[in-house]
């Protein structure tokens, strides 16, 4: 689209009312990106996105698709395929360590932009913000925003421009949309690739209904699915939804969906192979992540240094699924980022579209969407709408559109007969309002909260001091129950906590024998802000065997002798070595104990 196509009419003709609104539209856009990079910005937000981070500052370095965060799972079983497959078991190293965990394409397109910044990889300490932080974050926010221009291209073809014109408004005013741009996490990619994927989806329809062959835009859609799937696991399981429309809309019934799903497929295989060939398991320690969603949390999973210890108990499944499933729609509405016109999309299902290719499409839509909501029943969706496996957000363009467009035919039978424009586009005009309602409350506030703490210290700052050698060398290892921070804050090699002491012990002993023994133990409050009663006895209760160890660790920051001396006393009854507390790792919640005392800070 040409600059002056973009400030015309569908008659191309210049507006002076288009070019207005165009330019408003530009200057929100050019506004709230500045906000959510600078202002509210304070590092990425999500666990799993900081990881994937580390990942593709680890392909930046020339070391592969490795990383410096290992889940114990991970560990055990690349252990186990290197045993059975008659390898030496010291090929299985805790520094360079193969991720089998995470789908690829993310952390390959962010290492790509990253290793354009490698001078700025080291926190100095000049800004409390880790510089490719926003690296990431503007990445991001690109993909977020040239996915808004694609779904309006495709809104405005399949009803006019001003549904697409309000559509990408609302994009562009929903607040959970911004905030996975913050997080790390691919969903932007995700929305990116899928934006494009509908875009040949609909273009086969109208091809099909025009009596063209639509088996170019149909591979062009089953590759960007591919593509899609190699940036979340996940995303599969739409993708099989799409399938079953398209073996049966398309004829010759199932010869277009055996094309696309041979070109879906050549992307997963690529994949498949390379992680078969490092761990013995096409999907990689991902397939376990399955059993969060199922039997118990995805993170005491991974924390397990014996894969063995997680049958999938079939006791209760349907029900688990059911009720998962039923909690997914009644928070539909946040999940589909609190857009008022989105639900309305199923009562779109009801009228009947005069153009063919409109009324099929939703009924792909449809079937897509009922699938991913299975598949995040099955994999679980602990952190509600901001859950990294979330993929009602994919849907929220077209289920807007559609929502929109019934509710324009519904508001012009009301026979208004005004030629003011705001009472004849009254309906569009309210559900901007009501849609962008959770943005607007918390714009300001955070405008004054961002300015107020910019200059604070956050944990991930405290955690960036490892990054001195001083403090701990280029390939130590320590394990820790925050083990992304350490690898993409501290950019040192970190295990994941362990579920029990146990196996800390099996674990510690396992990494002396590889010759990358660890030397250092680190708490965060990910672990010490779980309250002790739900800590212990609660349901999943996660960090359990260590409560002991970490109440008694707490006693190492007192000023009081003999509570310093009791402290190491019962450190070393739970055959921990690690009892010097780092005197410059302090503060926001962070134990860092090693096993020589630390130099003093300077």
């Amino acid at each position: 689209m040409s600059i002056r196509n973009f400030f015309s009419t569908a008659g191309g003709e210049l507006s002076p009312a288009v070019i207005i609104r165009r330019v408003m539209f530009l200057i929100l856009l050019l506004a709230l990106g500045f906000f959510y990079l600078a202002i509210d910005f304070r590092g990425l937000s999500h666990p799993k996105g900081i990881d994937q981070a580390q990942i593709a500052r680890e392909i930046a370095r020339g070391n592969g698709f490795t990383t410096q965060m290992v889940r114990p799972l991970s560990l055990d079983q690349m252990r186990n395929f290197a045993l059975q497959s008659e390898d030496n078991e010291d090929s299985v190293s805790l520094v360079k360590f193969h991720d089998t965990y995470h789908a690829p394409l993310n952390p390959m397109l962010n290492s790509v932009v990253l290793g354009m910044f490698e001078d700025r990889w080291a926190w100095t300490g000049e800004s409390v913000i880790y510089f490719p932080d926003r690296v990431i974050a503007v990445v991001s926010v690109v993909l977020f925003l040239w996915a808004i221009g694609i779904n309006y291209l495709l809104v405005s073809r399949i009803f006019d421009t001003k549904i697409g014109g309000v559509t990408a408004l609302l994009l562009l005013l929903c607040d959970l949309l911004w905030e996975f741009s913050q997080s790390g996490l691919p969903q932007m990619l995700m929305f990116f690739l899928f934006s494009f994927a509908m875009y040949f989806l609909y273009k086969a329809i109208e091809n099909y209904q025009l009596k063209r062959s639509p088996l170019l835009w149909l591979c062009l859609a089953g590759g960007f699915f591919g593509l899609l799937a190699m940036a979340h696991w996940i995303a599969i399981w739409p993708f099989l939804g799409l399938l079953i429309f398209t073996s049966f809309y398309f004829k010759p019934r199932g010869v277009q969906a055996v094309s696309m799903g041979a070109v879906f497929l050549v992307f997963l295989l690529i994949w498949g192979v390379r992680n078969n060939n490092v761990c013995g398991q096409p999907l990689g320690s991902g397939y376990f992540s399955i059993l969060g969603g199922l039997t118990n949390s995805e993170a005491a999973i991974m924390r397990n240094f014996d894969q063995d210890q997680n049958p999938l108990n079939a006791k209760g499944m349907p029900t688990r699924l059911v009720l998962t499933s039923l909690a997914q729609l009644n928070s539909l509405y946040v999940y589909l980022g609190s857009i008022i016109a989105a639900p309305l999309f199923f009562f779109s299902l009801l009228h009947p579209f005069k153009r063919p290719e409109i009324s099929s499409f939703r009924w792909c839509i449809l079937l897509m969407w009922l699938f991913a909501v299975f598949g995040m029943s099955v994999f679980g969706l602990a952190d509600g709408a901001s859950d990294p496996n979330q993929l009602h957000l994919l849907f929220i363009p077209l289920m807007t559109a559609y929502g929109l467009a019934f509710l324009s035919v519904l508001w012009s039978r009301l026979g208004i007969t005004s030629h003011l424009w705001m009472i004849l586009n009254g309906h569009l005009i309210i559900v901007v309002v009501i849609s962008a309602l959770p943005l607007l409350l918390t714009f300001f506030p955070n405008i004054k909260r961002g300015l107020y703490i910019k200059d604070m210290r956050t944990p991930d700052y405290t955690i960036g001091l490892l990054q001195k050698e001083e403090i701990f060398e280029k390939g130590d290892v320590l394990v820790t129950d925050a083990p992304w921070d350490v690898a993409w804050y501290g950019d040192r090699n970190a295990v994941w906590l362990p579920g029990s002491l146990s196996q800390f012990k099996e674990l510690e002993a396992f990494a002396k024998e590889r010759k990358s023994p660890v030397k250092g133990l680190l708490f965060t409050s990910e672990s010490i802000d779980k309250p002790m009663v739900s800590g212990v006895i609660g349901i999943g209760a996660e960090y359990r065997d260590w409560y002991q160890p970490l109440v008694f660790s707490a006693l190492l920051y007192s000023n009081d002798e003999k509570s310093i001396a009791a402290g190491r006393a019962l450190l070393g009854e739970f055959a921990l070595d690690y009892k010097f507390l780092s005197p410059i790792l302090r503060g926001g919640g962070i134990f860092f104990f090693t096993d020589e005392p630390p130099p003093a800070r300077q």
